[in-house]
């Protein structure tokens, strides 16, 4: 199979399962309460990670780190999946699963505007006329259609999902200096989370 071919594929795999994510999400909180949800995804994730690492051949790895490197995972473990998930599955418990998504994608509009301060990117000022544009999308849907009474279905729904996206993106800048290697340190991440 070509590489392009096979790309397109994968991505509209990837396109497919977080299509569908938001759907999962509600399904599962009317039987779990977020936390529990976030302790079933994330011991999941554990395992499927812990599974990968027995897979290579590189379990051992787990137990050989420096402390600043567990450490170091503790505190992104704590940030996500702990953190982002338990505020965005709150979200998805008090909205309606269409709009906490659509909220919470709007993580990387947040992520463009605090890599300016925090890893000095430039951003144009047709980014930033980008950025109001979809932030104007989000209100529209904050607001579901009423942008002038400032009401909100669910305030807090509301707020909670755009606290994950902050959480997100600060997860993400961080993560940028990040040297451990990916399989292990999402390992501990999750391992230091559950």
């Amino acid at each position: 199979m070509q590489q392009q071919t096979r790309a397109m594929l994968f991505g509209l795999g990837a396109v497919l399962c977080w299509s569908t994510v938001a759907t999962a999400f509600k399904l599962s909180l009317n039987y779990l309460q977020p936390a529990q949800l976030m302790l079933v995804a994330a011991s999941t994730a554990l395992l499927f990670f812990l599974g990968l690492l027995i897979y290579q051949g590189r379990l051992q790895r787990l137990w050989q780190q420096t402390p600043a490197t567990y450490l170091r995972s503790l505190g992104y473990g704590a940030m996500n999946p702990l953190l982002y998930y338990l505020v965005l599955f709150s979200a998805y418990d008090r909205l309606p699963a269409q709009e906490a998504q659509v909220l919470n994608y709007s993580w990387a509009i947040v992520l463009s505007l605090l890599a300016v301060p925090m890893l000095k990117q430039a951003m144009h000022k047709a980014d930033y006329l980008a950025a109001i544009l979809c932030y104007a999308g989000v209100w529209v849907i904050a607001t579901r259609g009423d942008v002038f009474a400032l009401q909100f279905e669910n305030g807090v729904g509301v707020l909670l999902a755009l606290c994950s996206t902050v959480i997100w993106a600060l997860y993400w800048i961080a993560n940028r200096r990040d040297q451990r290697e990916p399989v292990l340190g999402l390992c501990l991440n999750f391992l230091f989370a559950v």
